[in-house]
């Protein structure tokens, strides 16, 4: 059979370029002018000045496009230099075959099996990935055309793309880069991005699994291409893996100032080179950024920005040191709110992910991963570290933490000694960047920063924290010496409270500070508000999100109801439209259940129901739906299956069932059900005549009207 048939959702996007718009470019040089305020160089800034639209024009059969915005001149000079170097990260042996052969539409079937079997290893790892897609269906799968069936031919081209980077840049030249703990940490992110996309099916587990595994491939590129530079970049940050996004965004910024681009933005550019859709890629862009994205309410790239972000704080959870794994809770415990995943169903995720990565890291030789306590017992012991004793306490009440940036040593033990006297918990620094450092290391609620701070002054400090979350309630006092009236606008127009003229008054001080308490303390109240109406807002949604799943579940066999089926072959229908790929359904009935019902009892009739639907259930593919439409009827609606597929698996079902044995207690059931099938044609205007086809076909099979069960479905 020719590939190209075969072929569900392949891409190869080729790169094209346009200038933005007039409108676009003014966008784009207002955030780089708010770049050159937090801290990233004037070069770097005006190295930004021009982008272009990355798009793939050329469309396949199933008509993909990719958009992309990526940076043009020196940006995209800059990857296309790194690439043409040969320094890169890539596939090599079985990986780059499959790769080249994924790429032609000549190739056969066999080929790429032929290519996956020469390999064992990536044999062992492609049948694990099968098995955990095709878990729901109870059946194991041994082979690799089953596994090839089961993930689709993209995923199998990604799933090698990926392996093959892990076997092949375990160790490297960067000396403080750490392989063993980038690698653990993406094979963690991609089985916690197959996780989310499995309980929120909104995109592909699988898809989402090379997604996950492949989301930080940028850091690798920039330890194997400027290893030493980057190696003294990661020496200067001395940042815990499990830094949160505050951190991971100034480990963006300096390397954008050191390589004229971030690990994100080459991560983006590396996907797409690699022929990733869109969907999947552009949400890595603001992984750490979130409040820049600009995606649609609800779409599906919106959907997996989120996905991502949970994916991200699961893997800093399952990777962090005892004593940090209570920020790490918060950050996932509150990033699950945004896919309505209440606590039990984290717990139960987390604690899969870990037997999982336990199953994985053997598999792909790295490290063996740490013993950790289950989910619950870590969210019990965050709840234990991070309440106070007197949790109910105002925040003026409770010392403040205080940090002071000054570089004269006089004014700072000035300021230490005022403040310790005050009962405040205090931090000293002596230049704008370690005060920058320490911000994010010790989250102070009140900053007292000189104005003529060395290496990062004390206004541009400013700016830079109020651009992060954490510096947004941060009280600001600056100090300065006398200056004219007019100079002190620059310290309100740069985000500060308040001023301190040097020499200090100190009744003066403490009363600014006294002002300064009560302002961290209306912080505090609202914080704690919001949480509780996060809080509110979480347990709504769960209520929600179980009401909607009630109404549209049929409560004898699990599946979803007639409702469900009709909005979901709507999707389906519209995604067929924008791909091109086929769509099939199949409907199926129960051979004369009235009298199984007559003769045997309701209860027996509906013991029945329940087999023929563990049956249905193991016999389908994962991405098949199937849907209780009556009484004794099932609808499937199988995407991506053309007739000679539907027709195969019709009959697939049909001999399951009748292999079924069902003891009433007054004889064996007689088990049998009548299937009818339809592809989308082209004489098909809509869903209504998809199904009216399929159940057209049905009543044809039926007893009576029965076409032969070896011939061929209409």
């Amino acid at each position: 059979m020719n590939l190209a048939a075969m072929r569900t959702d392949m891409a190869r996007p080729r790169i094209a370029c346009r200038h933005l718009d007039r409108q676009q470019t003014a966008a784009l040089a207002t955030e780089f002018h708010g770049l050159k305020h937090n801290g990233i160089s004037h070069r770097r800034a005006s190295d930004l000045h021009g982008f272009s639209m990355i798009v793939s024009p050329r469309r396949h059969a199933h008509n993909w496009a990719t958009p992309l915005v990526r940076p043009m001149n020196s940006e995209l000079e800059k990857f296309e230099k790194i690439k043409a170097s040969g320094d890169l990260p890539s596939p090599r042996g079985v990986a780059l075959t499959i790769m080249r052969l994924t790429s032609r539409d000549d190739v056969g079937f066999i080929d790429i099996e032929r290519a996956i079997k020469s390999d064992p290893a990536f044999v062992g790892r492609l049948l694990k990935t099968a098995n955990i897609a095709a878990r729901e269906r109870g059946r194991p799968v041994v082979s690799v055309p089953d596994a090839i069936k089961v993930l689709g031919i993209t995923v199998v081209r990604n799933l090698a793309l990926g392996f093959s980077l892990v076997s092949g840049y375990r160790v490297g030249a960067c000396p403080n880069f750490d392989y063993g703990a980038f690698w653990s940490r993406a094979i963690v992110t991609a089985l916690a991005m197959q996780a989310i996309l499995r309980q929120t099916r909104q995109a592909s587990p699988d898809e989402a699994f090379c997604c996950g595994l492949l989301a930080d491939i940028g850091r690798l590129a920039f330890a194997t291409v400027h290893a030493t530079e980057y190696s003294r970049l990661l020496e200067s940050l001395d940042l815990p893996p499990t830094a949160g996004d505050d951190a991971e965004r100034m480990i963006l910024a300096r390397e954008a100032e050191r390589f004229a681009l971030n690990h994100d933005e080459l991560t983006v550019a590396m996907l797409a080179d690699w022929g990733f859709p869109q969907t999947l890629i552009e949400p890595i862009r603001f992984r750490h950024r979130p409040e820049s994205a600009s995606f649609a309410a609800d779409s599906r790239s919106e959907h997996l920005l989120a996905a991502l972000r949970l994916a991200d704080g699961i893997a800093g959870l399952c990777l962090a040191a005892p004593s940090d794994r209570a920020p790490a809770m918060a950050r996932l415990t509150g990033r699950s709110i945004a896919l309505r995943i209440d606590l039990d169903m984290l717990e139960g995720m987390v604690d899969a992910i870990v037997r999982d990565w336990h199953d994985w890291a053997p598999m792909l030789s790295l490290d063996s991963p740490p013993v950790l306590p289950s989910f619950g017992a870590m969210l019990a012991e965050k709840d234990v570290v991070s309440e106070p004793p007197a949790a109910e306490a105002s925040a003026a009440q409770a010392p403040l933490r205080v940090l002071v940036a000054a570089a004269d040593a006089t004014l700072r033990a000035s300021l230490e000694r005022l403040l310790i006297e005050s009962g405040e918990q205090v931090f000293v620094v002596g230049d704008g960047e370690a005060a920058l450092e320490r911000a994010l290391d010790v989250q102070p609620q009140v900053l007292i920063a000189d104005w003529q701070l060395p290496v990062i002054d004390g206004l541009r400090l400013t700016r830079i924290l109020r651009n992060t979350r954490l510096g947004r309630g941060m009280y600001v006092l600056i100090v300065t010496a006398p200056v004219e009236e007019e100079r002190f606008v620059e310290v309100f127009d740069a985000g500060a409270d308040d001023y301190l003229v040097h020499p200090i008054n100190e009744r003066a001080f403490l009363a600014r500070l006294r002002a300064g308490a009560r302002v961290v303390g209306l912080h505090e109240e609202v914080r704690r508000d919001h949480e509780e109406l996060q809080h509110f807002a979480a347990e709504l949604a769960v209520s929600n999100r179980r009401l909607h799943e009630a109404s549209v579940t049929d409560a004898l066999t699990g599946f979803h109801n007639r409702r469900y089926a009709m909005e979901r072959l709507e999707s389906d229908w519209a995604a067929s439209t924008r791909s091109a790929r086929p769509l099939s359904c199949m409907m199926i009935d129960l051979d004369d259940f009235k009298g199984i019902n007559d003769r045997f009892g309701h209860a027996i009739g509906d013991k029945a129901l329940v087999a023929i639907a563990g049956v249905l259930r193991n016999a389908l593919r994962s991405n098949d739906t199937i849907c209780r439409v009556g009484g004794d009827e099932f609808l499937v609606i199988s995407p991506d299956s053309d007739a000679t597929a539907i027709a195969a698996c019709a009959r697939r079902l049909m001999v399951a069932v009748a292999a079924l044995k069902i003891d009433s207690g007054r004889g064996i059931v007689p088990c049998s059900v009548s299937i009818g099938v339809a592809t989308r044609g082209e004489t098909m205007s809509d869903t209504a005549a998809l199904v009216k086809a399929a159940d057209d076909d049905m009543y044809r099979a039926k007893p009576g009207g029965r076409r032969p069960a070896d011939l061929p479905y209409a």
